[in-house]
């Protein structure tokens, strides 16, 4: 049997744009990936109820877009249910994320890209439509490579490499001899907050593990006019990037066992709700300074999810390659990092200030201390589109 191998690659940072309008197409994919990222999200909180996860669902999303068009009948279907994109044709979802790519690789604000791979067994009869259609839509240019060869992997991986601004150096650590084709998408997003952290406020502060343990942390500390919410079992607040078309979410429940409670419950209706429920509001955001790298293996989050056909031998992939031999999907890895500190992420040379006309409060000064473990969602608020998200419950200086 021929092997199908599937990476899915990913890493942010943070940088400096000006907001572009977004298509209608790439809008409509806004809500259904989001929805898919709280579905992994979940899944692998359920597994790692301690631990930091952080994904991109638009990374893993537009990388199995492209691996639907490779594949048929019942196993393209499974595919698209767990995208929420069933509903639509396969022109309809290429055009959506065709137009999603283009708008990323057009921002200005900050610094964002996105780039897709394909690499193809060089013996292989590949069907040619196959690799013209993610040329066309996803900008994935076809390169064939010899699997057999133990260097095939620091093929992909140098373009990982690349395309991740050195932030991920390895996904793969071998190819297997019977892979015939692998995917790759990587993301790539750095800017600076609109509002600064003053480094000499920056103080240790005690924080509150999920394991329930207390550690030393560095925590930052702003004060300013800010979107801003609280009810009985959470804070929710918005912290935008440069000219405010980009933003970090980070939502605080009350404590380990009420975050475990909101990512189960969570869903991109419930998310949009709370981004609405927001107010501008003076107040003082506590903040972890924290860098964080993330890999995972997504086989058994994707089956559970409902794409198990994908990986067995009842998988079709016939539009990739006319069986025999028959194929189905090997592995699918996803690889993360992130940093946070008082400009943004990552020292830049690039400087934006903000300049706010704050009108007298109605309501008492909030004062948000995020020492304990809390979500974030990085957000593209031209579109809608989550870039990353995640539960940071142990951050690491």
């Amino acid at each position: 049997m021929r092997i199908f191998a599937l990476t899915a690659i990913m890493i942010f940072t943070f940088g400096n744009t000006r907001a572009q309008d977004s298509s209608g197409a790439a809008k409509a994919l806004a809500q259904p990936y989001a929805q898919f990222g709280f579905d992994v999200l979940r899944d692998l909180s359920s597994q790692h109820s301690s631990d930091s996860i952080f994904v991109s669902p638009c990374s893993i999303a537009v990388a199995l877009a492209m691996l639907s068009n490779g594949a048929s009948g019942t196993t393209r279907q499974a595919i698209l249910k767990i995208l929420h994109s069933d509903g639509q044709s396969m022109d309809a979802l290429n055009t959506a994320n065709q137009a999603l790519v283009e708008q990323i690789n057009k921002t200005t604000a900050v610094q964002l890209a996105v780039a897709n791979g394909l690499w193809l067994e060089k013996s292989a009869a590949v069907n040619p439509q196959f690799t013209q259609i993610l040329k066309a839509a996803y900008g994935a240019d076809a390169e064939n490579v010899d699997f057999r060869d133990p260097k095939s992997a620091d093929i992909i991986n140098s373009w990982i490499e690349k395309h991740t601004n050195g932030r991920i150096q390895k996904i793969l650590d071998r190819t297997d001899p019977s892979t015939v084709a692998i995917l790759g998408n990587a993301i790539a997003f750095k800017g600076k907050w609109s509002l600064p952290f003053e480094p000499k406020l920056t103080r240790p502060h005690d924080f509150k593990t999920a394991s329930r343990g207390v550690r030393k942390i560095p925590m930052m500390e702003h004060s300013a006019e800010y979107s801003y919410a609280q009810d009985d079992s959470l804070e929710s607040i918005r912290l935008p990037y440069a000219d405010g078309s980009f933003a970090m979410y980070v939502v605080l429940p009350e404590d380990a066992n009420a975050m475990r409670s909101f990512v189960q419950r969570m869903t991109a209706e419930r998310f949009s709700a709370l981004i609405s429920s927001l107010r501008r509001r003076q107040g003082t955001i506590d903040l972890p300074r924290f860098t964080m790298t993330y890999r995972t293996t997504l086989n058994a989050t994707l089956s559970k999810l409902g794409m198990g056909i994908a990986f067995d031998a009842g998988a079709d992939f016939s539009d990739i390659h006319q069986p025999p031999p028959r194929m189905q999907i090997s592995e699918v890895r996803h690889a993360s990092f992130l940093k946070v500190d008082e400009e943004g992420t990552e020292a830049a040379a690039a400087t934006t200030t903000a300049v706010l006309a704050l009108a007298r409060p109605t309501t008492p000064p909030f004062c948000m201390v995020v020492d304990h473990p809390f979500f974030i969602a990085i957000r593209d608020e031209r579109s809608g589109q989550i870039l990353f998200m995640g539960v940071v419950a142990e951050p690491q200086d």
